[in-house]
């Protein structure tokens, strides 16, 4: 059972869309996301959702200049590492 369980959660992480993203160069202060030192997405709202029969927390994150936007997975990545109990959005910037 025990094997069972570590097989499936193994295929999990091995399935998982964000395993080879990298997060170099990215930091968190708890608020909003910087690379390599500059802001690149500020912290927005935190929203309360239900989804899937249950209630949670969804924390957004606004990118804060196009130049940054191909760091949107990136950031999911982070933020949910460290906050893996909280599901992450990032707006893109379109201007």
């Amino acid at each position: 059972m025990k094997k069972t369980i570590l097989l499936l959660t193994l295929f999990s992480f091995a399935c998982s869309p964000l395993l080879n993203v990298s997060t170099q160069g990215l930091s968190y202060d708890g608020t909003d996301v910087f690379y390599n030192g500059e802001l690149c997405a500020k912290f927005s709202a935190m929203e309360l959702a239900y989804d899937n029969k249950k209630i949670v927390r969804e924390a957004t994150f606004i990118i804060v200049n196009p130049k940054y936007n191909d760091k949107a997975l990136p950031i999911l990545k982070l933020v949910t590492s460290k906050n893996p109990k909280i599901e992450v959005e990032v707006q893109l910037n379109n201007d």
